[in-house]
């Protein structure tokens, strides 16, 4: 447990005694930061930034970015978030559907109000995805607002992490409920 701070605490304190990187500007405010992230306590919010978070904070609105020929693992994806039984607690903040337009401009307008919905963006990772201007484009917007990134592996695929993925050095997670709850808490918590 972490010695209580007053919510008029300077961020560049916490991250100092911590050791940890927030992605804020220095003059931030603790209960501003905490507010802003979804998170009910400086305990909840280190644990986050150390991978150590085993439960959500609060429910999570989610983007996730695929390549279509994903779409499969797209279902498998939301039935294990969905599931009683598992620890993730999201809102899907993705598309429901196909946006029928061959308009680029109108489609990326839409997608980027999804994303800016969102506060986390998870990107599944497959055989194909490494090489879709789609997936780095949403990820680019991701980061563009501010949101956490994530990645998480399909099982049983090799393929490349997308360009965006790599030039930010995010992590990518395995397909596992508990590996999700780390990733997405730490995504929320570490956001620039």
């Amino acid at each position: 447990m972490i010695r209580a701070k007053r919510s008029d605490a300077l961020i560049s304190k916490i991250e100092s005694e911590q050791r940890i990187a927030l992605n804020c500007r220095s003059d931030t405010l603790l209960g501003n930061l905490l507010a802003e992230r979804g998170f009910d306590s400086l305990t909840q919010l280190v644990r986050a930034c150390r991978l150590k978070a085993v439960r959500h904070a609060r429910a999570r609105q989610v983007f996730v970015s695929y390549h279509v020929e994903d779409k499969r693992y797209l279902s498998m994806f939301w039935k294990m978030a969905s599931s009683p039984r598992r620890m993730l607690d999201l809102r899907d903040a993705s598309l429901r559907a196909p946006i029928r337009s061959q308009h680029n401009s109108y489609v990326r307008r839409e997608i980027a109000k999804k994303i800016k919905r969102a506060s986390v963006v998870i990107c599944l990772i497959g055989h194909g995805t490494g090489w879709r201007d789609w997936v780095d484009w949403e990820i680019e917007k991701a980061f563009a607002f501010r949101k956490g990134v994530i990645g998480v592996r399909i099982p049983g695929t090799k393929g490349r992490r997308p360009l965006a993925f790599v030039q930010r050095d995010c992590p990518v997670f395995e397909w596992d409920d508990r590996d999700l709850v780390v990733g997405i808490e730490w995504a929320a918590a570490t956001r620039s």
